[in-house]
């Protein structure tokens, strides 16, 4: 029997010599003391003792436990002599001149005649297992955290259109709850226009890696959302299956923002006002097509430059603007510019600062009007004025100088005189009423 029992040890040891792993026999004695009868080589990577130094007690197993687990350790080693069930214990080991290891040991009990109990089992070196572990936790914690961030609808979805999962916490938007459809197909629960679009955006990310900005209405009882797509495939299929991670962004503000963007674009476009924004300098940032109209320049030639000033405006008006828009409020006035073929015009402008959001300003509008025939007009009608005057201005003296006349104590020969005098000065201001009002008539139909 010693023969048998001395080759089937060496045996052993020749079979588990190579495992870097810990196999072990572990007993607990009727005095409920503790040794190792059989502990393959692997012991001095696992504990750093060898199989002899633990033959009639675990002094040096216990002694490398780290302190925080070692009553944890002998608490499972008892309740499972106890209860005869299964030991597994994962715990720390502070072997010198080592980093501190995670060990796990799993080993089944049974009872000997002598009412010993003892384990079979093994130990192994889980250090590198829980640093992955950790690893992997960080990560899960971070992509959870990024999750919870974004504020999109996130799903997982199969090339078949079959929900596999859903990550945002937004459930506001949806038609039902995620519990409701997860495992469904997105044809069971949405509208044949919403699946039409998430096909072609799946088939697309399939092909190109990716799909982006595909967009779709979702009209729900009491309103309509829009959303945007942004679709990528999951590198490695799962259980044979290509999937999707699908990110539905509720763009309904931005989508009503660029309608509204889109109305007002069309209405300064259509204008029949030169309408242009400048920088704080002056420097003309955005023109109407009006203003190309008007002007002769291009977009691009009018964009960075000042480009109107005629040298004509007095300097006293730009003073006046630039102090008046600086301080915030708006001014009114009128330019005499010039156009890119060298011709003068007069423009109204109403100049207003543009503000952000802080109440900074950043931009000045300006709305100008040509007025050039305006102008023209009132310079003709101020001619008109002068010639007029003096057309009328003659009869009329001769008419008030004859009636004073009439009051001087005179003969009726010269009284006589004076009254013809008088009707001939009344026919020539008749006359030149007449020269008068046909004048302006002509210059208003001009």
């Amino acid at each position: 029997m010693d023969n048998f029992a001395n080759f089937s040890e060496d045996l052993f040891r020749k079979f588990s010599r190579h495992l870097p792993d810990l196999i072990f026999q572990f007993t607990r004695r009727p005095d409920k003391s503790y040794c190792v009868p059989i502990a393959s080589i692997g012991i001095k990577n696992i504990f750093g003792c060898l199989p002899e130094d633990v033959k009639e007690n675990l002094d040096p197993i216990l002694k490398v436990i780290h302190p925080e687990d070692r009553n944890l350790l002998i608490e499972k080693i008892e309740y499972s002599a106890n209860n005869l069930t299964e030991f597994i214990c994962e715990f720390r080991v502070c072997i010198p001149n080592k980093s501190v290891q995670w060990i796990l040991a799993k080993s089944t009990p049974e009872n000997l005649t002598d009412e010993s109990i003892t384990w079979y089992g093994f130990c192994t070196n889980i250090t590198q297992q829980k640093k992955a572990l950790k690893k992997i936790s960080i990560l899960a914690n971070k992509l959870e955290a990024i999750l919870k961030a974004i504020p999109d609808l996130i799903f997982e979805i199969g090339l078949s259109g079959k929900i596999y999962n859903y990550y945002s916490k937004k459930i506001d938007t949806l038609l039902i709850l995620p519990e409701n459809f997860i495992g469904l197909n997105t044809f069971d629960i949405m509208p044949n226009s919403v699946n039409e679009v998430l096909k072609v955006s799946l088939n697309e990310a399939k092909e190109n890696g990716h799909s982006i900005g595909r967009q779709y209405e979702l009209v729900l009882p009491d309103k309509k959302l829009w959303f945007e797509l942004s679709v990528s495939p999951i590198e490695l299929p799962i259980n044979d299956e290509q999937r999707f991670i699908v990110l539905s962004r509720d763009i309904t503000e931005r989508k009503r923002d660029l309608d509204k963007l889109i109305q007002l674009s069309q209405a300064v476009e259509q204008s029949t006002s030169s309408i242009v924004i400048s920088d704080l300098d002056g420097n003309l940032e955005f023109v109407n097509h009006f203003f190309t109209q008007i002007t002769g320049y291009t977009v691009d030639e009018a964009i960075g430059t000042r480009i109107l000033q005629s040298g004509l405006t007095p300097k006293l008006t730009y003073k006046e603007m630039w102090n008046t828009i600086k301080s915030g409020k708006t001014w009114n006035g009128e330019f005499l510019n010039k156009k890119k073929d060298g011709s003068l015009f007069w423009e109204d402008v109403t100049i207003s600062p543009v503000r952000d959001n802080s109440g900074e300003i950043k931009h000045f509008l300006a709305i100008k009007n040509d007025i050039t025939k305006d102008k023209e007009i009132e310079a003709r009608f101020n001619k008109i004025a002068v010639d007029q005057s003096h057309q009328v201005r003659g009869p009329l003296t001769n008419i008030l100088g004859i009636t004073k006349l009439l009051n001087f104590d005179i003969t009726n020969e010269e009284k006589s005189y004076l009254t013809s005098q008088l009707e001939i000065a009344a026919k020539e201001l008749d006359k030149a009423i007449h020269r008068v009002v046909g004048e302006s008539r002509n210059q208003q139909i001009n």
